[in-house]
């Protein structure tokens, strides 16, 4: 496996400490690749349907995320520690921003500050620094005129720095191009102070000329539902990943596609003039992939919304 490990710099580690002050966000997050959407996740506009955002509106957030695990799932499901003891620690700071550019596109950006530390009974192996940004394109029915809570988005990930780190299964970057397509939509339930939302979609992974090296492409789902009662907001999601067999040096390996299934409480409150947010990730089940749980934390500023 194949890490991102940017120039090192211990100014990561109080970032989110820093964050953690200002406030806290829910932000879909898990190691960085095999978070399924971005984040820009279809919300409840004042006409209790999926709506993108009003020309000229938008929203940033800054986030943190912390994830620990000493375990992983194994070919068959099975949660198996690490080789060797082994122990890996995320900690990461997101900036987060969506614009409404016309009446019914968006467009979301993200860039992630990582930092990494993988240690076992060999020693430890850590990073930090610059991660994969992230673009999106979010397409609603308002821009063909119809009131259909429905959006379909365009999404790119373009590789970080990268440097190779033997800790295997930690998925931070593969040093290629993601590109991904998903149909989204959301609405709230007639006479309750409930919503459902969702989406799916799929992300194609290209090549790593570098390493020749073809991550399995992916298919993900997300499903939840909500409400909000005064300040206080609270929502309970379960997302799907499941990838494809990736391939090394041009020979498939069935037994190192990836699978997981998480789920994703989440607890907001309304503070100044944005949201303070809490999301928890709890993997439930995979294969290949860390099966240790993590936490985000951020504060959401809106403008120009109604």
């Amino acid at each position: 496996m194949i890490v991102t490990k940017c120039t090192p710099g211990g100014w990561i580690w109080w970032l989110p400490a820093i964050f953690g002050l200002l406030g806290a966000t829910p932000f879909r997050l898990a190691a960085q690749a095999i978070c399924s959407a971005p984040h820009s996740s279809p919300v409840l506009a004042s006409g209790q349907a999926l709506r993108t955002l009003p020309a000229g509106a938008g929203w940033f957030q800054i986030s943190a995320f912390h994830q620990f695990s000493d375990r992983y799932f194994g070919i068959g499901g099975e949660r198996r520690p690490f080789l060797a003891q082994g122990e890996v620690t995320t900690r990461s700071a997101y900036f987060t921003s969506a614009v409404g550019i016309v009446r019914g596109i968006d467009l979301w950006a993200q860039f992630p500050i990582l930092d990494v530390r993988y240690a076992d009974q060999t020693g430890a192996r850590d990073g930090s620094g610059p991660g994969d940004p992230r673009l999106a394109l979010r397409v609603g029915s308002e821009l063909v005129g119809a009131e259909a809570p429905l959006a379909l988005r365009a999404g790119l990930k373009l590789p970080g720095r990268e440097f190779p780190v033997d800790a295997t299964l930690i998925p931070l970057s593969e040093g290629q191009r993601d590109w991904e397509i998903s149909l989204e939509s959301g609405t709230a339930l007639h006479g309750v102070p409930l919503y459902v939302l969702g989406w799916i979609g799929y992300r194609w992974r290209e090549l790593n000329a570098d390493a020749d090296r073809k991550p399995g492409n992916e298919r993900f789902a997300h499903l939840g539902i909500g409400g909000k009662v005064r300040a206080l907001q609270l929502e309970a999601a379960a997302e799907w990943i499941s990838g494809e067999a990736p391939r090394y040096l041009g020979l498939e390996v069935p037994t190192a596609a990836r699978r997981l299934v998480q789920l994703q409480p989440t607890a907001a409150y309304d503070f100044g003039p944005g949201s303070v947010q809490i999301t928890g990730l709890i993997p439930v089940a995979g294969r290949n992939l860390p099966a240790g749980p993590g936490i985000s934390a951020g504060y959401r500023v809106s403008w120009g919304a109604p």
